[in-house]
C-alpha cells in the first residue's frame, strides 16, 4: 500500500509540471501572435497610404484605371 501511495503522489506531481509547462506556451504564443498583428497592422496602413499617393499622383481617370488593372493583372 506504501509503494502505490508513492506513485500516486509521483503522478500528480508530473501532471501539475505539464500543466505549468502548457501555461507558459500558450503565453508565448499569444505574444507572437500579437507581434504578427501588429506587424500586419503596419503592412496594412502602409498600403493604403500607398494606394491614396497614387490616387493623388494620377492624373486623369483614365490613367488611375489603366494603373489599377497593371497592379492587378500584371500586364
Amino acid at each position: 500500500m506504501l509503494s502505490e501511495q508513492k506513485i500516486t503522489k509521483e503522478q500528480v506531481t508530473t501532471f501539475t509540471d505539464n500543466a505549468e509547462t502548457a501555461d507558459l506556451a500558450i503565453g508565448n504564443s499569444r505574444v507572437g501572435i500579437g507581434i504578427i498583428m501588429a506587424m500586419a497592422g503596419f503592412v496594412g496602413i502602409w498600403g493604403c497610404l500607398c494606394l491614396l499617393n497614387g490616387i493623388v499622383q494620377s492624373q486623369s481617370i483614365h490613367e488611375l484605371a489603366r494603373g489599377i488593372f497593371t497592379a492587378f493583372t500584371g500586364i
